[in-house]
């Protein structure tokens, strides 16, 4: 445990989450504050998601569309494409008076990252939140990040929730509300899980799975000195070991490309760790990191760490092989490698139950649930 930085450092976001909630109060005393009214009865819910061009890019927003579209409906969902080059906030207001939106899907890596920058962007979002009576849903993917921690308790000061990768309970102490959902498995599409079954089954059928232990994904520390003696010790053993790591915003391999070196492994190994780097609290809590579902979904065996939260979704031991140390991780791909249909068997186990929490639609359907009374499915 980090225990040299100071706490108040950590609990910055209570300063933007109460001048949020205290300015909002002020105004909506004022006549003329609101922009439209609004009969939840009758209204029928509309849900915007934002994302930036290179965003839009990037497999976790397009599957947040594409599993959205699946759940509420084509006519329920927009997409919103936010230029970089001009400012952020007029393009949100556009968005929210020629459209009659009732939740916004708000992530804090969207708008300016200089910190008062963001800062600004971020009341002033919630403002024009409150105006409109648009509740929003804070996509917020690392909350060890100070910054984005302080942008996500000002945008849902009065109203909505904020999604998080992390055990709410452990991280409370430094977050100012108790609207946090999580630890949320990463948004997945059935079209999506559809295409890779059937790339596993190609495969398989082509004979074309390797018998390698591999990782992908971005490497950072202390992940990447854990996946060094990972391989270095394996590979001892005389079992192939790839680590096909990229640094933090480095570019991306293509969809397909990301998704065959999931399925196509005998074993696909991550960590939790989150990266330590300036700016982060608490980076000693591990994380529900994408790879639990992507590669369950993909139908390989995941070698990872039962981190907290986890078992809400998958068993371990039963739908994945969880470690707690280097040594063991080292000792059950070892095993599991040399006892295939082990192996078999829980790979089996944890595809099924990835596929039925995608289609029943879990991400979405929990991030309703959380938002109670203002849900968007009435």
């Amino acid at each position: 445990m980090n225990v040299n930085k100071p706490i108040f450092l950590a609990r910055l976001p209570w300063v933007n989450y109460w001048v949020t909630y205290l300015l909002i109060r002020i105004f909506r005393l004022l006549p003329g504050f609101y922009h439209r009214q609004v009969n939840p009865l009758t209204m029928k819910c509309y849900l915007a998601i934002e994302a930036g061009a290179q965003g839009w890019n990037a497999i976790d927003f397009k599957e947040l569309y594409r599993s959205a579209l699946e759940y509420f409906g084509t006519d329920s969902v927009m997409r919103v494409v936010i230029d970089k080059a001009i400012p952020y906030t007029p393009q949100v207001e556009e968005v929210l008076r020629n459209r009659q939106i009732t939740h916004y899907l708000y992530d804090p890596r969207t708008g300016r990252q200089d910190f008062w920058g963001a800062f600004s962007d971020s009341v002033q979002i919630a403002i024009l939140l409150a105006r409109y009576r648009v509740i929003p849903v804070v996509y917020l993917t690392d909350l060890s990040y100070r910054q984005w921690r302080c942008q996500a308790a000002a945008t849902s000061a009065v109203s909505g929730v904020v999604v998080t990768f992390m055990m709410p309970k452990q991280v409370q102490p430094i977050f100012p509300h108790r609207r946090l959902f999580g630890p949320s498995l990463m948004p997945l599409s059935i079209e999506t899980l559809d295409y890779l079954q059937r790339l596993r089954l190609e495969l398989s059928n082509s004979n074309a799975i390797e018998r390698v232990v591999r990782f992908t994904g971005s490497l950072y520390e202390p992940r990447t000195t854990f996946l060094q003696h990972f391989k270095e010790k394996l590979s001892a053993t005389d079992h192939r070991v790839d680590i096909l790591g990229r640094e933090l915003g480095s570019a991306r391999v293509s969809d397909d490309e990301y998704w065959r070196r999931l399925s196509s492994a005998a074993i696909v190994i991550t960590t939790a760790d989150q990266a330590v780097q300036a700016g982060t609290d608490w980076t000693w809590i591990p994380h529900l990191v994408y790879r639990y579902l992507e590669v369950l979904a993909s139908g390989s065996l995941l070698l990872a760490p039962a981190v907290p939260g986890v078992s809400r979704y998958f068993e371990p031991g039963n739908h994945f092989v969880c470690f707690e140390s280097l040594e063991d991780a080292i000792e059950k791909a070892r095993f599991y490698m040399d006892h295939p249909q082990e192996a078999e068997s829980i790979r089996m186990a944890g595809h099924e139950k990835a596929a039925h929490l995608i289609r029943i639609h879990s991400f979405w359907l929990q991030i309703d649930t959380a938002l109670g009374s203002e849900s968007i499915v009435i």
